[in-house]
């Protein structure tokens, strides 16, 4: 199932995009940097942070990174236990687009290999209103939903074309600019049902048209973006385990990264920033000539930072939201699925999204992923561990209807619940991407920006490693504009 060399080769071209520099700090002040021997100080070890230390180490600059968990790799997270040996599946990220370049330069660079995504085992299902349909045979007709004469001829993805017809100019732009946010206004005052219904839709195309993730609350803007980036991309997974990048960049770092050590303190001058944080239990503080803070927005509300940032700054902090999502990791006895000729993806009315987590594994049992979020998402929140798994189980059963003989154990992974996310990626509701999107990675006198929440690859692993390679140009930038040496 491995991809040919050429192919791999072909993908992970190098790519090199246009690097910001952000000159302009907190209140419009230009910022400025002594010439100083204290260290670039990263806060957070996920991808993006371990990208910018990346970067910096390569360009000779004293760095540090502090990450408040135990491990590297932030939300890309591998689940082997409590799983049979041998058999894994993701709480986080699960598919890499053939688009992400600085994801596949990355892979090749640490002798990683790819993956197709999806299950070539068989037919995927699509369960809406009690029925399950074959996507090998679909037939509109069979749908249980009151389509106009004129979508009933269409299949999903023909109907989805049809309403969103030709897209605004930019939108597939990997680095918009805040004119071409204001002139997308328009579209973030909508959510993306509502969006779709303003372009013709009927209420059951727009059931078809989003089954698998619930997209009530979030702005059309925000999904027409990832449409537009995403259209016609194929999707690979990394073989052995997402987790394997984070923990190859990290071994490669050496003794550049303290885990266990979470900032509770930013104290900014002109000069330098001081940071205070918690390792292992002992406060401890650094001097910074700059800092890239890669953590997600809802763990920065958690950090006290003196002087506070520029207003536009603190209302995206304070407010942008993050998707509820869980990830239910369900091993059953066997791959039932199989005698089916089901390939064990399906996308469903819950919603929810399910798939084969371990097709490319040889054992007898196998592993589903399902992800529901929203309204689910949040719903699962109240539950117990125990609790969450059983319904989860009752997801899977909708489209899978043996899992619930063949379950053998099972994990939930309930991102909101996550004291280091608090969320499983950011997303916008209506009125909020225009405004704060063009904010969300300026930096703010010496304090720099990344995650996948400031990056247009929003939600991907892409989005957060092109994002700490940006930030740590910046940086690079700025100080050989203002004469420090690295």
């Amino acid at each position: 199932m491995a991809i040919s060399r050429r192919r791999f080769l072909r993908l992970s071209a190098a790519y090199t995009a246009p690097w910001l520099v952000g000159l302009v700090g907190a209140g419009g002040r230009q910022a400025r940097a002594a010439v100083s021997n204290d260290p670039v100080v990263i806060v957070g070890a996920g991808l993006a942070g371990l990208q910018a230390a990346n970067v910096l180490r390569k360009a000779r600059r004293r760095v540090l990174v502090l990450e408040a968990r135990s491990h590297p790799g932030g939300r890309v997270q591998t689940v082997r236990a409590p799983f049979d040996t041998g058999l894994y599946a993701e709480a986080g990220p699960i598919r890499i687009a053939g688009s992400h370049k600085t994801v596949l330069r990355l892979v090749r660079e640490f002798g990683l290999n790819l993956l197709p995504f999806e299950s070539s085992n068989g037919s995927a299902l699509i369960s809406i209103g009690g029925s399950n349909i074959r996507a090998d045979a679909f037939d509109v007709a069979k749908v249980p939903l009151k389509l106009r004469p004129d979508e009933e001829r269409l299949q999903p993805n023909q109907l989805l074309q049809r309403y969103v017809g030709q897209l605004p100019g930019g939108l597939a732009g990997l680095e918009p600019s805040p004119t071409s946010f204001a002139s997308w206004a328009a579209i973030d005052q909508l959510t993306w049902p509502d969006w779709l219904r303003s372009r013709g839709a009927s209420d059951a195309a727009v059931q078809l048209m989003t089954l698998g993730g619930d997209s009530s609350r979030l702005s059309a803007l925000y999904v027409l973006r990832q449409f537009a980036l995403l259209r016609g991309a194929t999707y690979y997974k990394i073989e052995g385990g997402m987790d394997l990048l984070p923990r190859a960049m990290v071994s490669s770092l050496r003794d550049v990264v303290r885990f266990n050590a979470a900032v509770v303190r930013m104290d900014q001058t002109s000069a330098q920033v001081r940071i205070d944080y918690v390792e292992n239990g002992r406060m401890k503080n650094i001097k910074a000539s700059r800092v890239i803070v890669t953590t997600p927005l809802t763990t920065l509300r958690q950090i006290e930072i003196r002087p506070r940032f520029s207003g536009v700054k603190e209302n995206a902090i304070e407010h942008l939201p993050y998707f509820p999502a869980t990830r239910f990791l369900l091993q059953s006895r066997s791959r039932f699925w199989y005698a089916s000729r089901l390939s064990g993806y399906a996308r469903t009315d819950q919603p929810a999204e399910i798939w084969d987590c371990t097709y490319d594994v040889q054992a007898l049992s196998g592993i589903l992923g399902v992800t529901v979020g929203g309204a689910l998402g949040r719903k699962t929140l109240d539950l117990s561990p125990e609790g969450s798994v059983g319904f989860g189980t009752d997801l899977v059963a909708a489209a899978f209807p043996a899992i619930r003989s063949e379950f053998q154990k099972g994990v939930a992974k309930r991102w909101a619940l996550e004291p280091w996310s608090r969320g499983a990626f950011a997303v916008f509701y209506p009125g909020q991407m225009a405004s704060m999107m063009p904010h969300l990675a300026q930096p703010e006198g010496l304090v720099h920006f990344a995650g996948e929440h400031t990056s247009s690859w929003m939600g991907w692993m892409e989005g957060a490693l092109e994002s700490g390679e940006r930030a740590a140009r910046e940086v690079l930038g700025l100080e050989t504009r203002q004469g420090m040496s690295p």
